[in-house]
């Protein structure tokens, strides 16, 4: 259950990052700019703590 929280949580950023992305260069602004960013650093978060760990 929790890996399909995670997934949805993955997807949920990377869409708004792109939505975020797209806004910054069609319409500029830094606001959007850094809000992609932090949806992008929490959904590389969340697709680190998908992948299993090797040692």
């Amino acid at each position: 259950m929790n890996q399909l929280k995670l997934l949805l949580f993955y997807l949920d950023h990377a869409s708004a990052r792109a939505i975020d992305r797209a806004g910054a260069d069609w319409i500029g602004g830094d606001t959007r700019r850094e809000r992609a960013k932090a949806h992008g650093q929490l959904a590389r978060d969340a697709s680190k703590a998908l992948l299993p760990r090797r040692h």
